[in-house]
């Protein structure tokens, strides 16, 4: 049953990427990469497909022990694919005092089968805990975790004038941001520049050009509509059209928006926190 279940989930899936057609839908299905950035993007997609206006999700029991919550009485479960593993032993040929011997050996297994989830709205109880995180009062706030992510991987951050139609560059190992814009504007331009950095410096030379720009401007809409600021471009509609394998490109994207997301939320939640011990003191 679980084999079936899981098999069809995959169909679901893969026909909903296929199928994607409108920018709009290709936009949506980004913000959900961004909404629920702590699951894969496959799963971010099975969440969308089955309650576009889901905002968080948890198991049941979870609901119950972590939240004091419970899942409200008929409410239907949205699957997702929770990943398993298992020990399995295999024979392999070893030489053994130069002979060849079949050798037993334990290795680990994975595999994937469904697990049910439930939105928040779908919930009742306690309320949830409030992480103040929120960036809408300031923007510019995001550009020093970004700058502070960038160092953590090593890559070197310049502040430069460059011509007005330039907003920034990457050249392996350094991001370099027109001095002109303003801490909102270095925020978007250098989740860019990361995404040419930490994606298509390496073994990425199938991709074409207009492919890395696409994902590059992608991910910064993902980390920038996560936070709730509206990125004017919107060169990263038509991947969709141009990505020679889709999935990939999604999986790209997801990687690395997620792991920025969960950098400048653990820096936010941080900084925030010692705001307000700093407020309480004063």
């Amino acid at each position: 049953m679980n084999k079936n279940k899981t098999k069809k989930l995959l169909e679901q899936l893969n026909s909903r990427i296929d199928s994607v057609r409108e920018s709009d839908e290709f936009k949506s299905m980004l913000q959900f990469l961004g909404k629920f950035h702590n699951y894969s993007y496959q799963n971010s997609i099975l969440i969308q497909m089955q309650k576009p206006d889901a905002s968080y999700v948890a198991g049941y029991k979870q609901w119950q022990k972590k939240f004091n919550r419970h899942v409200k009485k008929g409410e239907k479960a949205i699957s997702i694919l929770a990943p398993f593993t298992y020990k399995k032993k295999v024979t392999e040929e070893k030489k053994v005092s130069g002979k060849l011997k079949e050798v037993e050996k334990e290795v680990k297994r994975m595999y994937f089968r469904p697990v049910n989830v439930f939105d928040v709205s779908q919930t009742e109880g306690d309320p949830l805990p409030n992480l103040d995180i929120s960036v809408a009062d300031d923007y510019s706030r995001l550009y020093k975790p970004l700058a502070q992510y960038a160092e953590f991987k090593d890559i070197i951050l310049k502040l430069k004038l460059l011509p007005e139609a330039l907003k920034g560059y990457s050249r392996g190992g350094e991001i370099v941001l027109n001095k002109i814009l303003n801490q909102t504007e270095r925020s978007g331009v250098l989740v860019h520049e990361l995404g040419h950095e930490l994606l298509h410096q390496k073994d990425e030379s199938e991709l074409s050009k207009e492919v890395k720009e696409m994902e590059a401007e992608a991910a910064a809409f993902v980390v920038m509509d996560h936070y709730g600021v509206d990125i004017k471009s919107d060169k990263y509609l038509a991947l969709y059209k141009e990505s020679y394998d889709l999935k990939q490109s999604l999986k790209r994207i997801d990687n690395l928006a997620s792991e920025i997301i969960n950098y400048c939320d653990d820096y936010l939640i941080e900084n925030n926190e010692a705001d307000k011990k700093l407020k309480e003191v004063v």
